[in-house]
């Protein structure tokens, strides 16, 4: 019998089994990018500067990632580098950021999920037994994805691959549209956003709309889950993630002044990048536009659920986390991770609700931590090599890295500053709370290991 393999084979499979959610970024982050710059009324200014921040940023990260690909194969990504470099308090740091921020990717995707049904279906606002159909609808998506993704990688790239390569399509189109309705046009340069009275307003914006950096961690983390040697593992990884991003890049820089120019961010009943779409595209075409797009969410989502399991047996196999909770079904994926993601999901649109922006400023937080402290790892891991055989090549790369170690820096304690008191602090009660079970389990396992005499991955 010909052996069946639940990994997955290459770049392109990979990009549409995770790249949900970085290739939606763009659909949900100029919604409070827009609101926030019309309302202090500096648009013109600070948003092209703004935009040409995350490009530079998405393409120095994109490049620190590289090298967390080719050192971490084992699923545990920029985690297990933080603590290959800082040391074992560093992981926790990192692994806790990173679980919470799986969970917030699954809240974000699946509100906005929601709104995009909203916007074609204003029914969705209505009560079932005293529950809005939204919330009813978030819930029982969350389980349904949380099966799919239970039965293997690459039952989600066939599931939600399709959808992904829908949204991949629908953004070139967007891009193609935009050219041709509105010209050719960059967003403007303006160097004025970076003067002191103008400063503050451009780096808030750049923090909101970074948020399309999401998911990049999880094409790290599915490492493990392409088929081949370590190297080759790597270069698919990466494929994958150039592929996203460079759809990213173009959509940003292209799409990006379309949506400035044609939205209205003061209609709160349809997203801004439904009205753009609706503009620019022709009316079959903009609700299929909408149909890809909440079919996508669900891939992120399923992204974020993928990622989840890998970063679990990861941390199990360095004994940060119970064996059983990191071990695999019989699919080759662990199924406890994803399960626990779903209910407290399910509990949050239950109690807080299911409007995006309710979790995009918590969300954003964390992605700039885990961020930071990833591009802090790679540069600490390549300074030895680069002082030590100094080349030009070896300085440009070195420059790249400490470039996107203080924007995210930047960016990490402007967005905790801006959204403390609208939920940042969590932070400080969820982080040290995973950081005392990371450290009950090594503890734990290491002592059991100790005794017995044995791995404790085997344990």
């Amino acid at each position: 019998m010909e052996h069946v393999s639940h990994k997955l084979k290459n770049a392109f499979e990979g990009a549409l089994a995770g790249g949900g959610d970085p290739a939606t970024s763009p659909l949900y982050v100029f919604g409070p990018f827009l609101k926030m710059l019309a309302a202090a009324g500096v648009a013109a200014i600070t948003y092209g500067d703004s935009i040409w921040l995350v490009i530079i940023t998405i393409a120095a990260v994109s490049a620190v990632y590289r090298y967390v690909m080719r050192w971490i194969t084992d699923g545990s990504g920029g985690s297990g580098l933080c603590e290959d470099e800082f040391g074992k308090w560093a992981v926790k740091i990192n692994a806790a950021f990173t679980f919470v921020e799986y969970t917030l990717t699954f809240l974000v995707s699946m509100s906005a999920l929601v709104t995009f049904l909203a916007d074609r279906f204003p029914l969705m606002h209505a009560h079932i037994i005293g529950l809005p159909i939204s919330t009813l609808t978030a819930i029982s998506l969350s389980l349904m994805i949380g099966f799919l993704v239970n039965r293997g990688p690459r039952l989600a790239s066939r599931v939600f691959g399709p959808a992904t390569a829908g949204v991949l399509l629908l953004l070139w189109m967007m891009i193609i549209a935009a050219i041709a309705k509105t010209g050719f046009h960059l967003p403007p340069l303006t160097l004025r956003g970076f003067s002191p009275g103008y400063l503050h307003y451009t780096i808030s914006g750049y923090v909101r709309i970074l948020a399309v950096m999401t998911g990049i961690e999880v094409f790290a983390n599915l490492v493990a889950a392409y088929s081949g040697t370590d190297q080759e593992k790597t270069r698919k990884a990466f494929g994958s993630l150039s592929i996203i991003m460079a759809t990213t890049i173009v959509t940003m820089l292209i799409v990006g002044p379309a949506i400035f120019s044609l939205a209205d961010p003061a209609n709160v009943q349809v997203s801004v990048f439904t009205q753009a779409m609706d503009q620019l595209l022709p009316q079959p075409i903009a609700y299929f536009g909408s149909f890809v797009s909440i079919i996508v969410l669900m891939s992120a989502c399923a992204a974020s659920a993928q990622g989840l399991q890998h970063l679990s047996s990861g941390l199990a196999k360095r004994r940060y986390l119970p064996h059983n909770f990191g071990k695999t079904n019989r699919f080759g994926v662990a199924d406890k991770p994803v399960w626990l993601q779903v209910l407290i999901s399910s509990l949050s649109y239950l109690t807080i609700g299911t409007n995006e922006e309710t979790y995009l400023g918590l969300y954003a937080v964390g992605v700039f931590v885990i961020l930071s402290l990833t591009a802090w790892a790679v540069f600490k891991r390549l300074s030895p090599r680069a002082w030590s055989q100094l080349t030009l090549k070896r300085v440009a790369v070195l420059l790249g890295i400490i470039i996107a170690a203080l924007l995210t820096t930047t960016a990490t304690l402007v967005i905790f500053i801006e959204r403390f008191l609208e939920g940042a602090w969590l932070y400080f009660i969820l982080i040290p709370i995973l950081f005392l079970v990371f450290t009950h389990y090594y503890t734990r396992n290491s002592r059991t290991a100790l005794t017995i005499g044995t791995d404790p991955a085997e344990i």
